[in-house]
């Protein structure tokens, strides 16, 4: 199963995350409106501040992730790939022990 890719210029990815920025907010893109829904900090495995918003497009549920990387005060925030991806939803169960 092939996962679908939307391509967009720099202004649109930033004025896209700028959209949804705040959990609950929505943006209207190309027609169709996007909800973010999680924010995964990926800083751990970056050499910078980075993070996966995962949105969900309303029209037919697909979740996708667009990554933003703080690139520091000369260069602003990047977006990997120039695209935002399909992504799928798993349930992970963590075990603790007291």
């Amino acid at each position: 199963m092939s996962k679908e890719t939307i391509n967009l210029n720099p202004d649109e990815l930033k004025d896209l995350w700028n959209g949804v920025y705040f959990k609950g907010n929505t943006y209207e893109l190309k027609g169709e409106l996007y909800e973010q829904v999680d924010v995964i900090d990926k800083s751990k495995y970056s050499d910078g501040p980075s993070w996966d918003y995962i949105i969900q497009r309303k029209s037919d549920g697909k979740y996708f992730k667009l990554n933003v990387w703080d690139a520091g005060e000369y260069n602003g925030y990047l977006f990997e790939d120039g695209c935002i991806e399909e992504v799928t939803q798993h349930k992970k169960t963590i075990n603790t022990y007291k």
